[in-house]
Formats: C-alpha cells, sequence, structure tokens
C-alpha cells in the first residue's frame, strides 16, 4: 500500500507549482511508478510554465484548477422557501464547498496547517494526495478508501473540464501562433497528468480491497 500512495503523491504534487525545479518532480514522480504504470514524461519549459502560469493558476487565461470543490454542488442551504439560498447552494464552480470544509476538519484532526498557498483551496489535489499518503504511512487502509472514494472522485470531471477548454481554444485561436501551440500543448499535458493520477488512485484503491 506504502510504495503505491507513494505513487500517488507523487503525481499529485506534479499538480503544484514548482516554477524551473519542475523536472525533478518528474523524476520522483517516474521513480516512484509502481505495478506497470508509467508517470508522464516532462513536457517543455514552454510548455509548463504555460500550465503552471495559464491553467493551475486561479484567474489565469485558462484558469482549469484541480480543486474539488469546483466540481462538486455545494450542500442546499434552503430556509425553505425555495429562495435564493438553495439556487446557491446548488452551485457549481465555487471554491471552499463541503468538500473543503471537511478537508479542513481532517487537518484539524491530524495537526496539520494548510499551506498559505492552498488556503482558499484546502481540498487541492496536491494536499488531498499528500493526505492519502500520510494515512498509508500510519497503516490505516480504511482511512486511506474512504479518502479515494469521498474526495477522489471528480478527476474524471476535472479532466473534462480541461478536454472543454481545450476544444475552445482550438475552436478559437489565440493570436499569438506560439501562445496558442504552448498553450494548447500545456492543457493536453494537464489531461496527461489527470489520467496517469486516474490509474493511480484505481491502482491503490483496488489494492485496497
Amino acid at each position: 500500500m506504502q510504495k503505491r500512495a507513494n505513487y500517488v503523491r507523487a503525481l499529485g504534487a506534479l499538480f503544484a507549482l514548482w516554477g524551473t525545479d519542475y523536472p525533478a518532480a518528474y523524476e520522483g514522480a517516474q521513480a516512484a511508478a509502481v505495478d506497470g504504470l508509467a508517470a508522464p514524461a516532462p513536457p517543455s519549459a514552454a510548455v509548463r510554465r504555460r500550465l503552471e502560469d495559464e491553467v493551475l493558476t486561479l484567474g489565469a487565461l485558462a484558469a482549469t484548477l484541480p480543486v474539488e470543490s469546483l466540481y462538486k454542488p455545494w450542500a442546499s442551504m434552503s430556509g425553505g422557501d425555495g429562495g435564493g439560498p438553495a439556487q446557491f447552494g446548488a452551485a457549481r464552480n465555487l471554491l471552499l464547498g463541503d468538500s473543503a470544509q471537511h478537508m479542513r476538519a481532517l487537518y484539524d484532526g491530524l495537526e496539520l496547517e494548510v499551506p498559505p498557498a492552498y488556503e482558499a483551496m484546502p481540498d487541492h489535489v496536491v494536499l488531498l494526495t499528500e493526505v492519502a499518503c500520510l494515512y498509508a504511512e500510519a497503516g490505516n487502509g480504511e482511512a486511506v478508501r474512504a479518502l479515494l472514494a469521498d474526495h477522489l472522485d471528480w478527476l474524471s470531471a476535472y479532466e473534462e473540464a480541461l478536454a472543454t477548454r481545450l476544444a475552445a481554444l482550438k475552436a478559437r485561436p489565440l493570436p499569438v501562433a506560439r501562445h496558442h501551440d504552448e498553450l494548447t500543448a500545456a492543457l493536453a499535458h494537464g489531461r496527461e497528468l489527470t489520467g496517469a493520477l486516474t490509474r493511480a488512485i484505481h491502482n491503490l484503491s483496488q489494492s485496497l480491497r
């Protein structure tokens, strides 16, 4: 379980903002690969920069963040009159949803602090995969299973969001060809990373049955 969890953690870390240090993160993921799974090869520096600056950064041009709250509806907060709160409660694409609040409670129980960069998104995939690995290190397979089932079941929706963003970009190219090509490659690489992480999570989940 530990080796499989370490691989999940290493892939999750590829969604962090590494700057010029990103090759080491890919090397770590490739070294951690298990059971015939293969971590993605590192992209060019230009493509990785587009991924970090324009896809994985909140408010950026093609922002598509791997944050659980963005892909799940909030719980209904209706006061019983069918008014605004219920509509708000059914909304998607909002940070700090129910999953974020639950993760904050887990962090408190584990006596962990959310890094400042993730304060508005405590359910970011970087943190979720880290917690899964911490549970695995403690030998708590039940907690790992629960986390995978409850908090890492949205990756297909994230990959779909990246695909939608990519299709829109192809339908309406950016004025600067180089920028367009790099951003297109960055979104495609984001899908590749998500696919690899999804397979690693499935592998870990199967090992816990």
